[in-house]
């Protein structure tokens, strides 16, 4: 079984100054998962903390026919477990355009992928802008409601950029 848990946080241009930041701190932690799942091979736990709604969080539990795609992942069996891409077709800021390999899990290991997005209303002529924080964390374990909460990824893939634009911070040496 596959166990998908996609963390979302999305807030606006007019939310993007330090004191929003600072209550966007700590959204994206692992959560738990539902205690009754669907059965099936892939299950995706989706959640949104959304600044228009004060970043209460919202869930959904999607199963079926292949729910790895409403998380924009594709996965695909390999002998030693389960390849996972990442295509983010929506997002205007990264370009991610095509297929991205992020790991390959054996069987119990959990992966983590981590990225940003600026993302536009669905009519080019439109003005209105948010922003995305994605923590996306991928099983192949059993579902148990724990599952994520306490347990350290094996293989991690982290594909944050800076999205306001101007210059890249320079660390110290």
């Amino acid at each position: 079984m596959v166990v998908i848990q996609r963390i979302r946080v999305r807030w606006s241009t007019d939310a993007r100054g330090a004191g929003d930041a600072a209550q966007r701190r700590g959204l994206s932690e692992a959560r738990h998962l539902p205690e009754s799942l669907p059965d099936g091979p892939v299950v995706v736990h989706d959640v949104l903390a959304d600044h228009a709604d004060g970043y209460r969080f919202t869930e959904q539990v999607r199963s079926g026919r292949d729910p790895a795609s409403s998380a924009s992942l594709q996965l695909s069996d390999v002998e030693r477990g389960v390849r996972v891409h990442v295509c983010v077709r929506d997002a205007v800021y990264p370009l991610h355009d095509r297929q991205t390999r992020l790991f390959t899990l054996a069987p119990g290991e959990i992966g983590l992928y981590r990225a940003n997005f600026r993302f536009r209303g669905q009519c080019c002529c439109s003005a209105s802008w948010w922003y995305e924080d994605w923590t996306v964390r991928v099983a192949n374990a059993p579902a148990r409601p724990d599952l994520f909460p306490h347990r350290a990824p094996q293989q991690v893939a982290d594909h944050r950029v800076q999205l306001y634009g101007g210059r890249a911070r320079l660390s110290a040496a």
